[in-house]
């Protein structure tokens, strides 16, 4: 091209050549991402990920979609607000096993990601009467994880049978059960923990990373170890 640029410079050019033609710069689209990993043994297929999550998102603007290996998906929107939905109401799932989403701002800072806490909108249940406050929700919720939100009682449709906090879970330790509580140094009760939209997750460790049969515990254990044995279980899903 060079070349030809040295030659039309030597041109005498028409008055329509000289005059040329105006251009418009378009500003390129600004485009907000997402890391998707897929806790799934299943191959990945960016269009079968595109129809599963887009009629869920319902999103306002344009989603694209990078497979970029290691059953990890980059996703790009348009609008950020789009984005901010997607992570407002996690966890997300996909062939029934979790999904953890971390904002990504190029494609060589996904390897630095660390895909550890999902948030959870989790049920604390059995708590006492008078215990049915934001403190208590917000005490128990910090024992889970990072509390990012205590709902009220009256509005969240719970009946004041149970409090209900959105926290940020660290899924490379097992999902917490219960709890004691305590009250000026004496035992009072228990309460149970549920959580809401919970995907596939092991009943013997009780971590969300993987299914029973790739539990080491499951592993070490085979030919010994009886359903009965396990310390986790469907009781712990939210309806």
């Amino acid at each position: 091209m060079a070349g030809l640029e040295d030659l039309w410079s030597r041109f005498s050019l028409t008055e329509e050549e000289e005059g040329g033609a105006e251009v418009v710069h378009q500003e390129p689209v600004v485009m907000h991402q997402l890391a998707g990993k897929f806790f799934t043994k299943r191959t990945l297929n960016v269009d079968v990920v595109a129809r599963t999550f887009k009629p869920l998102w319902k999103l306002a603007g344009e989603l694209k979609i990078r497979d970029i290996g290691e059953s990890i998906p980059l996703f790009e929107f348009e609008d950020v607000l789009d984005l901010e939905r997607v992570l407002e109401y996690e966890p997300w799932s996909f062939d029934k096993s979790l999904v953890v989403f971390k904002k990504a701002a190029d494609v060589e800072s996904i390897p630095f990601l660390e895909f550890d806490h999902v948030t959870f909108r989790v049920q604390i249940h059995n708590v006492p009467e008078k215990s049915l406050n934001h403190e208590t929700g917000e005490t128990i919720g910090r024992k889970i994880g990072s509390v990012l939100q205590v709902a009220d009682t009256e509005d969240d449709g719970a009946g004041r049978e149970f409090l209900r906090v959105r926290v940020a879970v660290d899924i490379t330790k097992p999902l917490p059960r219960c709890y004691k509580l305590w009250a000026e140094g004496k035992h009072i009760g228990w309460v149970g923990i549920r959580y809401e939209r919970l995907p596939n997750f092991c009943y013997w460790c009780g971590r969300v990373s993987h299914g029973e049969r790739d539990c080491e515990v499951w592993l070490r254990g085979k030919g010994r170890l009886k359903r009965e044995d396990q310390q986790y279980g469907e009781w712990m899903r939210a309806e």
